[in-house]
This record gives C-alpha cells, sequence and structure tokens, in this order.
C-alpha cells in the first residue's frame, strides 16, 4: 500500500494505584514512541488500554499491526497465580482484559505484533505462559522506579537478531516483573546478563507465520539508542505493509 500504514497502539498512563509520577513517565513513553512510530510512516491510532472506544475485532478489521505498550502489572491471575507482593495493587483490570483480546485478535489474524514491557509480558501470558512477579533488587530497575542502562545478550538466529544484529547491545529498562516460562510458540531472542529475559518473539518467523517481536526494555525512552526503535519499527512497517486494507481516519497521538 502507499502513504502511511494504519496500526493500533495501546496503552493508558491511567493506573489504579493513582501514582501521578508513574502515570507522567507512562505519558512521557508514549509520546517518544509516538515520535518514531510517525516517523517509521506508521498511522498510529492510539486507543486507551483502561477505556477503549470499540472492541478489539472491529479495531482490527482497518488495522495492519499492533503495538502493545508498556503499563501497569499484569494481573497474576491471568496466569493462574496470585498476588505475592504489593505491586500487585497496580494491575489494571479493564486494561489487561482489552489487551489480551487484542493481541489475541492479532495472533489469529496473522498480522504483525509489536510490544514493549507489559505488551511483551501479556503476549507471553496470552500465549499460556508465566510471569516473575517481582525480580527484586538487580539491574533491571532502580529502587525509586528510575530507568537504568544495562546489556543484553541478542540471540543469534532470531528475528531479533536480523533487525539489530548478534551480540550485546545496551537498553534502558524500567520493569520490576519479567516473562518466566515461555509460552507457546514463542522463543528467547534476547537475554540479561543476570539470565531475565529481555525479549521473545514467534517461533516461525516467515511471512506467513506472522511478525511477533516483544522487547522488555523501553527503546522509546529518551536515553535509549534511538537506532534500535527505527530498526525495530522499520521491520513492523514492512511487514504490517503487507496486510489489511486503510481504515478510518487517525486517533491523536497522546502529549508528552
Amino acid at each position: 500500500m502507499n502513504g502511511p500504514i494504519p496500526v493500533i497502539v495501546s496503552y493508558s498512563s491511567e493506573t489504579p494505584r493513582h501514582d501521578a509520577a508513574f502515570a507522567d513517565e507512562l505519558r512521557a513513553l508514549a509520546a517518544g514512541a509516538a515520535t518514531a512510530i510517525a516517523e517509521a510512516g506508521l498511522e498510529a491510532r492510539w486507543v486507551n488500554a483502561a477505556a477503549p472506544h470499540s472492541d478489539a475485532h472491529d479495531l482490527l478489521a482497518t488495522a495492519h499491526g499492533v503495538i502493545v505498550l508498556g503499563g501497569a502489572d499484569v494481573d497474576p491471575s491471568l496466569y493462574g497465580a496470585t498476588p505475592d507482593g504489593a505491586w500487585m495493587d497496580s494491575a489494571d483490570a479493564a486494561a489487561d482484559a482489552f489487551e489480551a483480546a487484542l493481541l489475541r485478535e492479532a495472533l489469529e489474524r496473522g498480522v504483525p505484533v509489536f510490544t514493549i514491557c507489559r505488551g511483551t509480558q501479556l503476549l507471553n501470558v496470552v500465549r499460556g505462559g508465566t510471569l516473575v512477579q517481582d525480580l527484586g533488587a538487580g539491574i533491571h530497575r532502580e529502587p525509586n522506579q528510575d530507568m537504568v542502562t544495562h546489556p543484553v545478550a541478542v540471540h543469534p538466529g532470531t528475528r531479533l537478531a536480523a533487525v539489530l544484529g548478534t551480540g550485546t547491545r545496551d537498553v534502558r529498562s524500567g520493569h520490576h516483573q519479567a516473562v518466566d516460562a515461555l509460552g507457546e510458540g514463542l522463543v528467547v531472542s534476547a537475554t540479561a546478563p543476570d539470565g531475565v529475559i529481555e525479549a521473545i518473539e514467534g517461533r516461525d518467523t516467515g511471512r506467513d507465520a506472522g511478525w511477533v517481536v516483544g522487547v522488555q526494555w523501553h527503546p522509546e525512552d529518551a536515553g535509549s539508542d534511538p537506532a534500535q526503535l527505527r530498526l525495530l519499527l522499520a521491520d513492523f512497517a514492512a511487514a504490517a505493509r503487507i496486510v489489511l486494507p486503510v481504515g478510518d481516519d487517525p486517533i491523536a497521538a497522546p502529549a508528552a
């Protein structure tokens, strides 16, 4: 197709724990993503996951792909666990329900899927995987919730390696949860030095299998290497260009 490629971008800064600083951080990250998405030739149709204006089926009828950004913790009941810490009061049932349905619909249709942080964790859960509820002290998040820089090793032979190259690179992280048992049809494509899974993707990367990549770090963070998100979105856009027809008018991007 010619012109901008319409894709659904889901996020929410309206966290149940009413943490103003966390909400501001999510808005800033979404604004960073918005700029990169537009530069990749994608027409973002923004959806507030906590209060979606339409259901997943209708939204995807005219979209070429799905991007799910970060946000609140995923409810552990979705992967058969019970809350094991105070962090669970940040779970957002409405956002969980909508984004899980959105991801399932996208995977069923075979449209490209790109996820970041919470989005990647929910992608794993939707495929039947589980999460580590709290990583504790370590390299993935500062005690004051600020982003940290740490290395990840990109696994050879993966789509992520084809996009970013193999070897080690620095990324920006801010997550205290992580992918644990892998969901069906997913493989690990990057890990941190402590063994934590930092990226996953669909096992089959052929055109007919769809494009599915999720990172737990934040390539949209202002302190990140901008080439990472640019390359990921370029590959996503190339896959998105070949699916489904253009639909409705775009929804405005969130302000920083």
